[in-house]
């Protein structure tokens, strides 16, 4: 198996596992519908990522990214100085 393939496999495990938890995929399917461009045609998320969880639909290279962009948790912002709370 190539390591491309390997990273393919883990991404979709994790992503399968975190569209199982409840009201995650309405969510996710929100996020992305909002995420398409007002130009672009409108596309059916909600069955894509339901495809994604029985096996029958595979995302490409650019699915992948938009739906691990939006599945990635955002970082906490660590500021470099931090200031006194006055108050």
């Amino acid at each position: 198996m190539s390591q491309d393939r390997r990273f393919i496999e883990l991404w979709l495990r994790r992503t399968r596992k975190e569209l199982m938890i409840s009201g995650r995929l309405a969510e996710i399917t929100l996020l992305l519908q909002q995420r398409t461009s007002s130009g672009d045609p409108p596309r059916d998320w909600h069955q894509d990522l339901l495809g994604l969880l029985d096996g029958s639909w595979e995302p490409n290279m650019d699915d992948l990214i938009t739906l691990d962009g939006v599945l990635a948790r955002p970082k906490k912002a660590n500021p470099a100085v931090d200031e006194p709370h006055w108050f």
